[in-house]
C-alpha cells in the first residue's frame, strides 16, 4: 500500500506535489499544536517550541499568574513537545492534591530528574507506586520526624549559629553579605545532621559542598532541553558536565554509607544515615517482600534528598528573612519584644517555646509566603483524571503555581505587604492553616522535610533577632532590598546579594 501512495506521488505533476505536501505538512503542524480533547483552555503554541516563547524575560510564574486573567484559574500550555496544565487558585489545588491525591502523585518522566535521582531512586523524584509509599513511609518517619526534630536539632543549631556569631562579631559592625556566612552555616548543620561529623564553617569539606552544590545548580538550571524536547538526549547538550558532578557527590555519600555500616549500632543512632540504616535493617528483618525498595542506592539517593533540599532552600529563606527584618524594623522590634518577655537573653529560645510566641511564629509564616522561594511544584497525573470539568490525560504534568496561592488578591489582605498579620486571628493566635498557604505543597507530594525546615527556621530565625539588630547598609536606604528579584532561568525565587549591618543587641 505505501508502494502504490509513493508512485502516485511520482507520477502526479509538480503542482501536485506541493499541494500534497503543503498538506502533508499543515497536518503535523496542526496535530503538533494541537490541544488534546478535553484539556483547559490556554494560549495557542508554535509548531515544536510549543508556548516556550510565551514567557519573555518575566518568571514563568508571574506569567502563569497573569495568563489567568484570560484563560481562567486552570489552564494548559505546551513546554516544547510536552503539554502541561497549570493549577492556579487554592480551591482547584485542594481538589487535585488532597481530594484526588493518587491521581495527581506522579512525577513527569524528565531526563533531567531521572540523571539527579540514579534514575529516579529517591524519593523526592521517584514516581508514585507501592515502594515509593515504603520508601517515604519508613525513611521519613524513622529519619527526619524521630531524629531531625527535638534536642538533638536544637542542639546542634545552637553549636552552629554560636559560629556564625563569631564570623558576624568579626565585621566589628562593618556592612555584611549575610548569605555567605549563612550558607557556611547551613551547610555545616546539615553536615552535622546527616553525618554526625562536627565540622567547622572553615572545614574543607564545607567548601567543598558548597561549590558542589552551586555548580550543580549551575549545570541543572531550569532542566535541560531533552526535559522538553525527548529527542534531544541523544546529543551531548550539557550532560557530560551534570553527569559529573552528580557522580562526585553520589561517590562521596557512597563512602559515608560504607562507613556508617562498619560502625553502626542500632542502639545508637548518631544521625540520618543511621537512621535510614535502621530502617532498611528492620525492613529486613520483617521479612518483607519490598526490601528490595530500600536498598543502598535508596538510602543514599535519600540522604542526598535532605541534604540539598535541607541546604539550599533554608539558604534562601534565611536570606529573604534578613531582607525583610532590615526593610520592616518595626516588625524586627515587635519579634525581639515578644522574645525578652518570654524567653528573655539568658537562653536560646527552643521548638517548646513556638505555642508561646504567637507574632514570631506567624512572622516566620509570613516569610514562607512572601517569599515563596518554591513558586512552581510539579506532579503528573497517574492516570486519565477529571478536575474542574476538564479531562487531563495520564502522565500529563501538572504545575502548582505557589506563587499565585500566595499572592491571590481575593484570599490575602494587600499580599505584596509583608504582614505578619496574616498569620494571626482576631485573638492573636496563630492561624495554623489558613486558606491558600502551601509553602510544602499537600497531599502524596507534600515536602518531606517539612517538620525540618520549620523547626530550623524558628530556631535560627529567633538566633539571629535575639543577638543581633539587623538594619540596611548606608547605600542602600532608599531602594527596597525586596525588590531585588534575581533574573534569569532558575526554579528558585532568590534575592540578588546584598549588605546589612548586624550589631549585637544590649540588654
Amino acid at each position: 500500500m505505501i508502494f502504490d501512495f509513493v508512485e502516485t506521488i511520482f507520477t502526479t505533476s509538480s503542482g501536485t506535489i506541493t499541494v500534497a505536501l503543503l498538506t502533508i505538512l499543515a497536518s503535523l503542524i496542526y496535530w503538533n499544536v494541537r490541544r488534546p480533547s478535553g484539556m483547559p483552555p490556554g494560549p495557542t503554541g508554535l509548531p515544536i517550541l510549543g508556548n516556550l516563547l510565551d514567557f519573555g524575560d518575566k518568571p514563568p510564574y508571574v506569567t502563569f499568574k497573569e495568563m489567568t486573567k484570560k484563560y481562567g484559574n486552570v489552564f494548559s500550555v505546551k513546554m516544547g513537545q510536552r503539554w502541561m496544565v497549570v493549577l492556579n487558585q487554592i480551591d482547584i489545588v485542594k481538589d487535585a492534591l488532597v481530594r484526588k491525591p493518587d491521581e495527581f502523585a506522579g512525577r513527569p518522566d524528565l531526563y533531567s530528574l531521572a540523571i539527579l535521582s540514579e534514575n529516579r531512586k529517591n524519593i523526592v523524584i521517584s514516581d508514585y507506586s507501592v515502594s515509593w509509599k515504603l520508601h517515604r513511609r519508613k525513611l521519613s518517619h524513622s529519619a527526619i520526624r524521630n531524629f531531625a526534630t527535638g534536642k538533638k536539632l536544637e542542639s546542634i543549631v545552637h553549636e552552629v549559629t554560636e559560629l556564625i556569631g563569631k564570623r558576624i562579631d568579626e565585621q566589628h559592625g562593618k556592612p555584611i553579605d549575610p548569605k555567605q556566612v549563612v550558607c557556611l552555616g547551613i551547610y555545616t548543620m546539615l553536615g552535622r545532621l546527616c553525618f554526625a561529623h562536627k565540622y567547622e564553617l572553615d572545614d574543607p569539606r564545607i567548601t567543598w559542598f558548597v561549590r558542589l552544590s552551586r555548580e550543580t545548580l549551575e549545570a541543572l538550571g531550569v532542566g535541560m532541553p531533552a526535559d522538553f524536547f525527548p529527542v534531544l538526549r541523544f546529543l551531548p547538550t550539557g550532560i557530560r558536565k551534570l553527569k559529573q558532578l552528580l557522580e562526585e557527590s553520589f561517590n562521596f555519600l557512597c563512602d559515608e554509607l560504607k562507613l556508617h555500616r562498619e560502625s553502626f549500632d542500632p542502639c545508637n543512632i548518631r544521625d540520618i544515615f543511621d537512621s535510614l540504616l535502621l530502617a532498611q535493617k528492620e525492613t529486613i528483618d520483617e521479612g518483607s517482600d519490598l526490601v528490595e525498595s530500600l536498598t543502598d542506592t535508596h538510602l543514599v539517593g535519600t540522604v542526598g534528598d535532605i541534604f540539598g533540599a535541607g541546604t539550599d532552600t533554608t539558604i534562601v529563606t534565611l536570606h529573604w528573612t534578613l531582607a525583610i527584618m532590615a526593610e520592616y524594623p518595626d516588625i524586627q522590634k515587635k519579634v525581639a519584644m515578644e522574645i525578652e518577655e518570654v524567653v528573655g537573653h539568658e537562653r536560646l529560645c527552643s521548638l517548646e517555646d513556638r505555642g508561646r510566641l504567637p507574632y514570631t511564629e506567624a512572622t516566620t509564616m509570613e516569610v514562607l509566603r512572601f517569599s515563596s522561594i518554591s513558586p512552581l511544584g510539579v506532579h503528573a497525573t497517574t492516570c486519565d483524571v477529571m478536575l474542574d470539568d476538564f479531562q487531563i490525560p495520564k502522565d500529563t504534568m501538572v504545575s502548582i503555581n505557589h506563587y499565585a496561592l500566595h499572592f491571590d488578591e481575593e484570599i490575602w489582605d494587600k499580599p505584596k505587604l509583608f504582614k505578619p498579620e496574616h498569620f494571626l486571628d482576631d485573638s492573636g493566635s496563630v492561624r495554623q492553616h489558613p486558606n491558600s498557604f502551601l509553602p510544602f505543597s499537600a497531599g502524596r507530594r507534600s515536602c518531606l522535610g517539612e517538620s525540618l525546615a520549620k523547626a530550623e527556621l524558628f530556631l535560627i530565625f529567633t538566633w539571629f533577632v535575639q543577638n543581633y539588630e539587623i538594619s540596611k547598609a548606608p547605600g542602600d536606604k532608599v531602594e527596597s532590598l525586596l525588590g531585588r528579584i534575581k533574573s534569569g532561568p532558575s526554579v528558585v525565587r532568590e534575592l540578588d546579594p546584598y549588605e546589612v549591618i548586624m550589631k549585637r543587641r544590649t540588654y
